[in-house]
């Protein structure tokens, strides 16, 4: 493992090119792949290609296992967040933006806000910028040693949490993970012994999914090679593979006509949701936005947006479709998000109440109740409390009010539950800091103070940031679903829980000690100025005028007044997940309604929306038999051969670094 973190980071970040509008430079990804917000990565998929070659030979064959293979699935998808993205953002955003901060604002305002174990001193910061220095590790050691054991911590954290669910969502519930589900179709195929064969639908999907990509790999290397995707800037791109409108469009005259989700692999990663769950994605993005907005526009709201470009549409404060006048969906949709955990939690409780009799009490119930399961329920609740009782006194320590401490764990446990679940049942998640202002704004800081202070700041920061995506924040959310999707993957392959337990615990103690100073060295090496991804350390002071800017606080999750939307949203998923574990013909469902919002933001809506016909026409054609012996090999094969092009393009990305063309 810790070669393998010390590997990894550079293999991922030493890039020539950003993903900003560029979908194409995602050929080089280890870690999260161009579709970014469904957090699905590449390095599970390419390490079971590795270990399947490996296998071939005599002294390994029997090595490489079902057993093994799970444990290497649960290892290199932890790494996979703590890497993130084919640039630097991950490491950019958690602490490198602390560095920048030294770097970017006067020594008198740094030192003011951010703690001397969060950073360097503001001498050495600079020295980060262009590089070719020896890497300060006596400097370094102190926000080193603070931001390895705050990884430590958060992760143990979000482990005890999913193991303490981990029968409930896997073995009661069956929480599909669509994620594995793909993973599992390539693995059941690589393993030497009783390998799967390579069937026609998934070859064909295999063939399709490299024969797609490689066009976008010769787009990124080569000027000359025709955009027949459109991927570059000049065709109105998004990083993440969607194409937003322009106002000349024809399409353009729906409002809500934002963006447009178009690389293939949308569509593969879709097609292992529920049919129910994209129903609702899609449905619920015609009806609220789509026929919604449409309707507002006409009674005289966003006035001047059809002038306006796909992302203009969707994110502009006042006259945006998810900020502005009538419905600002944003506020709608976090109230949504806190409604799931609540009502998951609420639908649950007859199940904690048994976690609770196994783990303080005796006997034939709790000697059963416990079977399976990695560690006693009384082990995981100790660790939950003292992880979450060491993490509210990090917070305390770092200058946060005794109530903001507590708040933050709270807040991040509770939208990592939720989007634990989007990501469980639809394959996405809703990736915006949005998400993380709405508790402190309830009970803290309705408005930011006029001078910002260390504890409104780093208050701030650690509620967005580290409540955005997987990949970002420290990977708290990243270890979280790693945790969930390590136990799936068990599930399936029929490998004790224990054993994966352990793995998990292990790789989250060593990346996280393992991944901060290999990028470190990295950026002390080269410099954060050629590095791709790190303009929160050179260009942007993210601690101050992100998240704890006033003009950002005050207005997010919306602008005043947002509270009865919030609670609109949070009763409409109430009732929404009441009703639908009521009535079994009930059609809608809180994970797709949720994840509308994500349709409309990131263009998902089409892959929602095709993957649902072509599910529909395999399910009514051959019915299960037909999708589970030709669909979903198919979609499995083209992701798996979409992960098999970024082993070579990650290999040209490290040439193309050192000696550009």
């Amino acid at each position: 493992m810790i070669v393998l973190g010390i590997v990894a980071v550079p293999l991922n970040t030493l890039n020539a090119t950003g993903t900003w509008r560029r979908p194409s430079a995602y050929f080089s990804a280890l870690g999260v792949i161009v579709i970014c917000y469904s957090a699905l990565t590449a390095l599970p998929f390419i390490s079971f290609y590795f270990a399947g070659a490996l296998g071939r030979f005599s002294f390994l064959k029997k090595r490489i296992n079902p057993t093994t293979m799970t444990w290497i699935y649960a290892t290199t998808l932890c790494l996979s967040y703590y890497i993130g993205r084919p640039t630097s953002d991950s490491f950019c955003a958690d602490y490198g933006t602390f560095i920048g901060n030294r770097i970017l604002s006067p020594p008198e305002e740094t030192y003011r806000i951010v703690p001397w174990f969060m950073s360097v001193p503001v001498d050495v910061a600079k020295k980060i910028l262009y590089g070719g220095v020896p890497t300060p590790w006596a400097d370094l050691m102190p926000m080193m040693i603070f931001w390895s054991s705050f990884m430590i911590i958060y992760g143990l954290l979000m482990l005890s949490i999913a193991t303490l669910f981990r029968k409930h969502w896997i073995d009661v519930e069956k929480v599909p993970f669509p994620h594995v589900l793909a993973a599992y179709e390539l693995m059941v195929r690589t393993i030497p012994e009783k390998r799967v064969k390579f069937t026609l639908p998934f070859l064909l999907g295999f063939i399709l999914g490299i024969a797609v990509w490689i066009p976008t790999i010769c787009i990124e290397l080569f000027p000359w090679f025709p955009d027949i995707y459109g991927w570059r800037w000049e065709a109105n791109v998004c990083g993440y593979g969607s194409h937003f409108t322009s106002p000349s469009e024809p399409l353009a005259a729906i409002v809500a006509m934002g963006r447009i989700g178009k690389e293939p692999l949308g569509v593969a990663i879709a097609y292992f949701a529920p049919m129910h769950t994209l129903f609702n994605m899609w449905f619920w993005w015609l009806v609220l936005y789509v026929i919604g907005a449409q309707i507002a526009y006409t009674l005289g709201y966003y006035t001047g947006i059809l002038n306006l470009a796909g992302c203009g549409r969707i994110f502009c404060d006042g006259i945006g479709i998810t900020y502005g006048e009538p419905f600002k969906w944003t506020s709608v949709f976090v109230g949504g998000v806190w409604g799931l955990t609540i009502f998951l939690l609420i639908l649950s409780r007859g199940y904690i109440r048994d976690t609770l009799r196994a783990a303080f009490g005796r006997g034939s119930f709790k000697a059963e109740f416990e079977k399976g399961e990695p560690i006693s329920y009384r082990s995981t609740y100790i660790l939950l409390i003292v992880c979450f009782i060491v993490a509210v006194l990090i917070h305390i320590v770092c200058g946060m009010n005794p109530l903001s401490s507590i708040l933050t764990p709270i807040n991040m446990i509770a939208l990592w539950f939720a989007s634990m679940r989007l990501i469980g049942i639809g394959g996405i998640y809703w990736r915006k800091t949005d998400k993380g202002y709405a508790l402190h704004r309830l009970l803290l800081w309705p408005k930011a103070p006029e001078t910002p202070n260390r504890d409104f700041i780093l208050s701030a920061h650690f509620n967005t940031w580290m409540t955005d995506a997987p990949d970002m924040g420290d990977a708290i959310g990243g270890n979280f679903l790693t945790a969930f999707e390590a136990y799936r993957m068990a599930s399936l392959t029929g490998v004790s829980t224990k054993s994966v337990f352990k793995v998990l615990v292990a790789s989250i103690i060593i990346y996280s000690l393992v991944t901060i100073p290999t990028w470190l060295n990295e950026a002390y090496t080269f410099g954060v100025t050629k590095l791709q991804g790190t303009w929160g350390i050179h260009g942007c002071n993210g601690v101050m005028v992100r998240s704890g800017s006033p003009d950002t606080w005050n207005v997010c999750p919306g602008t005043e007044p947002w509270i009865p939307h919030f609670v609109a949203g949070f009763l409409s998923v109430g009732l929404i997940s009441w009703l639908h574990a009521r009535f079994v013909w009930f059609p809608f469902e809180p994970v797709g309604f949720i994840l509308s919002i994500a349709c409309l933001e990131w263009g998902y809506w089409s892959y929602a929306l095709i993957a649902w016909i072509l599910k529909y026409i395999t399910l009514r054609v051959g019915g299960s038999k037909l999708y589970e012996e030709f669909g979903t090999p198919m979609a499995g094969g083209y992701i798996a051969g979409h992960m098999l092009c970024l082993i070579p393009g990650t290999i040209i990305s490290k040439i193309r670094f050192f000696f550009p063309f």
